[in-house]
């Protein structure tokens, strides 16, 4: 009996140590498994005046767990080699390190109210964790719809996608509730993580 436990243990580490890797040697992700780890970092809310669509926020927070998964899909996206993977790996923890991002995909009606990333926006994101609240900045990201969608398969043509940045580590908050709100004179939304 012993034994049979012994030859379980030994496979699942063997199961465990198994790494799957692109033609260049690093290691990737499966989209599958890459949609399943987004998704679970993933939220999203819409709000209504009457029957209109006020708007429409889908929010990623890219914590250790969502960042690793990014890593790993862009390994696999783009064929890193083994040294681009290393480089690319230290500069998302210096990032974990430093602030917390959330990506953002904002959809709302009005052309004029899609305006998160000026300096004079209708709107304020806020972030609260562990009994504090950091205000966020947001940066329009302009790459072509399919590239984010292959980072962020929530992400649609209709929305604006943004990355919104928090002074605040995310590596000293990301095992605690974290909440998300977006609110200004259009509308008012919040997502938890």
């Amino acid at each position: 009996m012993r034994s049979f436990f012994l030859l379980i243990l030994v496979f699942t580490f063997i199961g465990c140590a198994s790494n799957v890797t692109n033609p260049n040697g690093a290691p990737v992700i499966s989209q599958s498994e890459y949609g399943n780890r987004i998704e679970n970092h993933t939220k999203r809310t819409e709000k209504y005046s009457g029957l209109m669509n006020t708007l429409h926020l889908s929010a990623t927070l890219i914590n250790s767990q969502s960042a690793e998964a990014q890593l790993l899909q862009k390994s696999r996206l783009y064929q890193w080699d083994q040294a681009t993977f290393e480089t690319e790996k230290e500069k998302a923890a210096t990032d974990l390190n430093k602030m917390t991002q959330v990506f953002v995909s904002l959809y709302t009606p009005e052309r004029k109210h899609d305006d998160l990333h000026k300096s004079q926006t209708l709107w304020k994101v806020f972030l609260d964790a562990n009994g504090r609240r950091w205000e966020g900045k947001a940066t329009k990201i302009k790459l072509l719809t399919t590239e984010i969608q292959a980072l962020y398969p929530d992400h649609t043509r209709f929305a604006t996608p943004y990355i919104v940045t928090f002074p605040v580590p995310v590596t000293s908050i990301e095992s605690q509730p974290i909440k998300l709100t977006l609110t200004g004179p259009v509308s008012s939304a919040a997502v938890e993580f």
